[in-house]
Formats: structure tokens, C-alpha cells, sequence
């Protein structure tokens, strides 16, 4: 079997042949620079033209019986060129005594090592040598892994990141090891062979061990932060107890967002905004962020709330705030802050149904009972008179009756529910139990009496 060098990772070059005791071998031509060629094989053949049988890196012994004729020197010298072997070895004794001069001439002009084997030498010692070397730098190379390895799972453990592994594995191999391809494995850049494929492999053990350690740290870390914000949220904590997070995040203390999202949407936030602080809480995934614009918000197509700017001393009115406009949000879809909480109708919505349920049967339930008696469309004349911002004539004019029909209903409702409709006080008190009632219909529930027979 021929082994391709690159592939094998085998290192053995002509300079480790020179060198080796238990050969005898000298150099006839060593152009500058080929002592570090590398040598995969070794191929003997007394042919002129072997360039079919030949492959990359070889080392190819000859005795020199096809290169007696004139120019036949050339053209095995340029064969041997064409097929980028790593070097010639002349065994001398059987058919030269001494290099041919034109064999030397033609491999100082191809820049082709030109090596010397003793008469008594065999080929197959000159291949033991290269298997025997490659074991040996194979070896040392594995133990120079291992030791690597050790080395980065301890830097691991202590919190490095993904690129500071790669980075100091790289150094270390003389080369770099950079994600590639969209299953993201592994690519070496560098010399052939200069890592195995089971270093990379268990590399990527490393990375894999790097990258939970750094999401368990980081999921403590955001839960630590959330119990904090928890407390500072209820009045248990001072927010100047969060600042030194704020400052080694690059924030401005001065002006601080919080944003409110939906329990486990950490893992999309922490990508989307990698210098924010965050923290998870019970109900929520709290985000202390420098402000941005809404449209920021609302690309990662989840319900959030969040908050005015604000300095650190009003974190705690912001915390609240961005949870009140995640209820809202919750509750509408979408995105809200405050300006969406500054309405009636957000106020009331994140509020329980049992608060409002007093509204609904201190004030309702008789105006519902009145009109199940047949007396006169007053939830419906309620209705249109909140709808029209109290104006008679056009609540008149709405339900296509007189506007002293108007006034009487609205005289009756009084009476009913103790709320006078026209003063600004008893319209909001209405407004309320009225929209409490539809909410209450709206998410299935029963009234104590049908708002409509």
C-alpha cells in the first residue's frame, strides 16, 4: 500500500534519511531547502519513464541500469520532476560505481535531491527507515496532542472561549483550526499531516465540554441576576446593588432599557443582544439593555414589554413597568410600552378578573336585570353614551331615538346603579363595569344574568 503524506500525517524527510545512523546515505545534490521534503514511500524501479506508477512524495531507488545511454539521465530526471516525487536514491556498485555526471547535472538543474546509497544497502532498508521514522514522529506527535489536549481542557475549565482554544490549539500546531461548512466541523490550515484526524476529533470533545460549560455558568449566572432584579423589582434591594453588572457590560447607568419576554426566550436574546444583562425570573426573561428602537424589538417576533429610559435609581419603577407592558402584550400580541400602558383599557387588563368582579355585579347586574324586564336597551344606551364621550345628541342619534329618550335612560341607569353617568367620576366607575362585563363574555365566562337576553 502507497501512503500519501498529507493524508497519513507522516513527516519523514529527506534531511531524517541523511541524518539516520543506521543507514548509509550522502547527498550528491541537495538543493536549498529539500533536506525538509517530505517522503511518503519508497519506490525502486529501473525504468526510464515510471511516471505511471509513481505518486506525490515518494522516494524513488534506483541502481541506474535504464541511465547508461546519452540524455537518458534528462529524461528520467525530468520524469521524476513531472511527477513530484521527493527525491532520487542511486544505489551505487552494481551498475555505477559514482554518480553519473550527467545524472548529477540534470538533478542540480531540476532541483532534484540526488541521494547516495553504499553497495550493500538494500531498498527495503531504506524503506524500513522510513516506516520505522514515521512511527517514531507519529508517535511523539500523538503524545505532543495529548499534552495539547490537556492543556486546552484545563483552559477550558477556567473559562475560555471557543475562539481562545482554537486560537492557542493553532499556535501550538503551527497552523489554525477554524470552523468550516455548514455542518461546522473542523478544518485544518496548515502544513499537510500536521494534525490527526483523532486530535481533531477529540478537539471537538473539548469544544463541546467548552460550549455547556459556558451555557450552564451562563444559565446560573442569568438566574443569580434574575433573583436580584426580583428583589430590586419588590423594594428588598437597591438598584445600585446591580451596578457593577451594568459597568463591565459597557452600559450607561445613566440610560437603561428593560425589556420583559416570555420564559425561555434567553438562548434567542443572549444572541440577539450579547452585551445586555439578563436575567431570568419565574414568569419572565428580564432584559437590561441601553435603549433601541421598538423595531428591534419586535424582530424576534415574540410578545415583550418594556420599559421608559431611565437612570439606575429608577430601575425599580422600570422593572415593574416593562412587566406591566408584557402582561399588555401578552394580552394583545405583539409588542407594548409605555405609551400602550397610558390608556384605561391597559390598566384594566392586567388586572385579575376578581378585582373587577364587584364592578360587574354591583353595577351591571341590575342594569342587565331592568332590561331583561323589558325596560328599555339600557346596557346598549350605556354603551353608546361612553362610546360617544358622553355627548347626548349624539348617543341619540347612535340608536335613532329622542335625546329626552336618552336622558331617561340614563336616569333610570343612576337609579340602578348608584353611578350618575354624566358626572365624569360615575362615567369612568360604568366604563369599567361595562368593560369587565364584555371581558368576562369575551373569554367565556357567564354572567350572574346574560348581558343580552
Amino acid at each position: 500500500m502507497i501512503l500519501d503524506a498529507a493524508a497519513s500525517g507522516a513527516l519523514v524527510t529527506i534531511g531524517d534519511l541523511i541524518t539516520d545512523g543506521t543507514l548509509e546515505i550522502t547527498a550528491a545534490v541537495l538543493p536549498e531547502g529539500a533536506a525538509a521534503r517530505r517522503i511518503s514511500w519508497v519506490h525502486a524501479t529501473e525504468q526510464i519513464d515510471p511516471r505511471p506508477h509513481l505518486r506525490r512524495h515518494e522516494l524513488v531507488c534506483t541502481l541506474g541500469s535504464a541511465l547508461v545511454r546519452p540524455r537518458s539521465a534528462e529524461t528520467f530526471v525530468a520524469a521524476l520532476s513531472e511527477a513530484r516525487v521527493a527525491g532520487i536514491a542511486l544505489g551505487l556498485g552494481e551498475v555505477h560505481l559514482a554518480p553519473p555526471g550527467e545524472l548529477v547535472a540534470a538533478c542540480e538543474r531540476a532541483g532534484m535531491p540526488l541521494l547516495l546509497l553504499d553497495h550493500g544497502v538494500p531498498f527495503l532498508a531504506v524503506n524500513d527507515t522510513v516506516l520505522r521514522r514515521r512511527s517514531e514522529i507519529e508517535g511523539e506527535a500523538r503524545k505532543r496532542e495529548t499534552a495539547l489536549l490537556s492543556r486546552l481542557l484545563a483552559t477550558a475549565r477556567e473559562g475560555a472561549s471557543e475562539d481562545d482554544l482554537l486560537r492557542e490549539a493553532g499556535e501550538a500546531l503551527g497552523g489554525r483550526l477554524s470552523r468550516a461548512g455548514s455542518d461546522r466541523g473542523l478544518e485544518w490550515l496548515g502544513e499537510p499531516g500536521g494534525v490527526s484526524d483523532e486530535f481533531v476529533e477529540q478537539l471537538q470533545s473539548v469544544l463541546e465540554f467548552s460550549g455547556l460549560e459556558h451555557a450552564r455558568e451562563s444559565s446560573e449566572q442569568q438566574l443569580r441576576l434574575g433573583q436580584l432584579l426580583d428583589l430590586i423589582a419588590g423594594g428588598l434591594a437597591l438598584p445600585a446593588a446591580i451596578l457593577p453588572e451594568i459597568l463591565s457590560r459597557g452600559l450607561d447607568q445613566e440610560r437603561l432599557r428593560v425589556s420583559s419576554w416570555p420564559s425561555g426566550s434567553e438562548g434567542a436574546l443572549g444572541r440577539r443582544w450579547q452585551g445586555a444583562l439578563i436575567g431570568v425570573t419565574a414568569h419572565e426573561v428580564l432584559v437590561i439593555d441601553a435603549p433601541g428602537s421598538e423595531t428591534s424589538l419586535r424582530e424576534l417576533g415574540l410578545v415583550c414589554g418594556f420599559s421608559s429610559v431611565v437612570e439606575i435609581g429608577e430601575l425599580r419603577r422600570a422593572l415593574n413597568e416593562s412587566r406591566s407592558a408584557l402582561r399588555l402584550a401578552r394580552s394583545r400580541g405583539g409588542v407594548a410600552g409605555p405609551s400602550q400602558l397610558a390608556s384605561l383599557g391597559a390598566l384594566l387588563e392586567q388586572q385579575p378578573s376578581e378585582r373587577l368582579d364587584p364592578f360587574i355585579e354591583q353595577l351591571m347586574t341590575p342594569i342587565v336585570e331592568a332590561d331583561e324586564l323589558g325596560r328599555g336597551d339600557l346596557v346598549k344606551t350605556l354603551a353608546a353614551f361612553l362610546a360617544s364621550d358622553q355627548r347626548l345628541q349624539e348617543t341619540a342619534d347612535r340608536l335613532f331615538v329622542h335625546v329626552n329618550t336618552v336622558r331617561h335612560r340614563l336616569k333610570r341607569i343612576r337609579e340602578l346603579s348608584g353611578r350618575d353617568p354624566l358626572s365624569p367620576m360615575g362615567a369612568v366607575d360604568l366604563r369599567i363595569a361595562l368593560w369587565s362585563a364584555e371581558r368576562r363574555r369575551a373569554v367565556g365566562h357567564r354572567l350572574i344574568r346574560p348581558l343580552h337576553p
